[in-house]
């Protein structure tokens, strides 16, 4: 079974197909906590809540896939060491249908997950219908091209989710135990907001919809008062969709040399006593975190947020990439917590040669540097798909799974998570559960391939970027 339950004894006998099963809720289990026993004359499933029960009716189903019609008798004990199971699906850069996301929603609730990390808005497309701008869906989310990758087309692309398609996917999630956590990406990845509204912009000056991958100049002007009341509208607007916890708002890659001219963003930095365009953008999270904080939200940022030092302690931060200056960890000292999403660990967009299997399910918390809080500054771990380069739902799925499922039992089991191999051997036996749910999963021997395989697909990959393209991300990589 995937997650590995943490408790299992067998008992003796078999329980036939037509056994009866009884469900109840009971009080006395932790929250998403579950038990599971089978005899001879009855399957008796227990849950803490809904969420619990739906966890021991997926585990009896994938039983039922292992073991056929008669089942062992047997005694379960199982719940998660992560309250933060997450999986991320970016809609920017490619559009992809409800039923799509259902399919992969309906899929990761089966390996427990229960946080869907919905990337919502970037520079090259903004996604959901807003009431109080409606210019957002109506020009950002349709770009006047494709240029990713080797893609090189002139036509118009875009889409957008309705409102009601929107409140469709949260009610489905919810059914399942997940929990949407829509991303708004700010200060930067903001050029689909800007070509609609290029008056939140530093130059004020009108800007198209972004048509390929990279990092771009063009931040939200810190320094213009009307950008946070703009920001707070739109937050408005979109908690009346999402009811969850959390709401992400990004903070990654976002260069400042357009702060660093904008004699605006100049005084707001004078102002408020900060040093540089780093702090501007502590204070610029912080800012909106606290207009989430009092809507009873939970803001996430990417670790970049935290470099200038000034983040504050409830903000979560998502770690894709390496501490920086011992930034991070000096954040989690005073109290902060983490979500793990290390690139080499959690990142699906790349072809398995270059993140296999295996190094999905490497993916460890080390409480040494994780600060003095240790493995409390854990909420958990998530696996992303970024979408720059993937336009059909098969190649989605192909990327995402089994991968997912091995950052699902690695959130699952946490520490005690089995070797690899024991995982892996699991997994073959349940490779009939992406067919039965329509997921085109990639085979067997995909997973983890030989040096002469991965470097052939590592290639591959590397000409999405041309050399023009990674000199131009250098300079500005250095900016941020």
């Amino acid at each position: 079974m995937i997650p590995r339950p943490r408790k299992m004894r067998f008992t003796e006998g078999t329980a036939a197909k037509d056994v009866p099963v009884k469900e109840e809720i009971c009080a006395g289990l932790g929250t998403e906590e579950y038990r599971i026993s089978i005899t001879p004359g009855l399957i008796q499933l227990e849950g803490s809540g809904d969420a619990g029960l739906f966890y021991a009716r997926t585990t009896l189903e994938q039983l039922r896939m292992i073991h056929g019609e008669e089942l062992p008798c047997m005694e379960i004990e199982d719940r998660p060491a992560y309250a933060y199971r997450s999986f991320q699906i970016d809609c920017a850069r490619h559009y992809f249908s409800v039923e799509e996301l259902k399919k992969m929603i309906r899929m990761s609730a089966e390996f427990k997950l229960n946080h869907f990390h919905w990337h919502i808005s970037d520079d090259q497309g903004w996604r959901i219908e807003c009431k109080r701008y409606p210019k957002l869906h109506e020009i950002g989310s349709v770009r006047a091209g494709d240029h990713f990758g080797g893609c090189c087309s002139d036509e118009r692309s875009g889409g957008y989710y309705s409102r009601d398609e929107v409140r469709d996917i949260v009610d489905y999630c919810g059914k399942l135990g997940i929990e949407v956590v829509p991303e708004v990406d700010m200060p930067g990845h903001v050029l689909a907001i800007l070509a609609a509204y290029p008056e939140l912009s530093c130059l004020g000056e009108p800007v198209e919809v972004g048509m390929k991958a990279g990092i771009f100049k063009e931040l939200f002007c810190a320094g213009r008062e009307e950008t946070f009341v703009f920001v707070e509208n739109l937050l408005d607007d979109l908690l009346e969709l999402f009811p969850g916890k959390y709401f992400h708002i990004g903070g990654d890659e976002a260069p400042k040399e357009r702060w660093n001219h904008c004699p605006r963003c100049q005084k707001r930095i004078e102002e408020e006593g900060l040093k540089n365009g780093q702090e501007l953008q502590g204070y610029f999270c912080n800012r909106i975190s606290s207009y989430l904080l009092s809507k009873g939200r939970i803001p996430i940022v990417w670790n970049e947020a935290v470099y200038g030092g000034n983040l504050d302690k409830e903000v979560v931060v998502q770690l894709w990439t390496e501490d920086k200056d011992n930034q991070i960890q000096a954040h989690l000292n005073k109290g902060g917590t983490a979500i793990l999403a290390m690139v080499e660990n959690c990142y699906c967009d790349y072809p398995y040669g270059m993140h296999s299997l295996k190094d999905m399910y490497s993916l460890k918390a080390d409480p040494a540097k994780l600060g003095e809080c240790g493995e409390d500054s854990v909420l958990g771990a998530e696996c992303l798909v970024w979408t720059e380069f993937i336009r059909e739902n098969e190649r989605l799925e192909e990327l995402c799974w089994p991968r997912f499922a091995a950052l699902a039992e690695v959130g699952w089991c946490g520490a005690d998570c089995p070797a690899y191999e024991d995982f892996r051997g699991r997994l073959e036996a349940l490779f009939g559960l992406f067919e039965k749910n329509g997921i085109h999963a990639t085979e067997i021997e995909g997973w983890d391939p030989d040096e002469e395989t991965a470097a052939r697909q590592a290639e591959q990959f590397r000409m999405n970027f041309s050399e023009e393209d990674r000199e131009e991300s250098m300079k500005v990589q250095a900016d941020i």
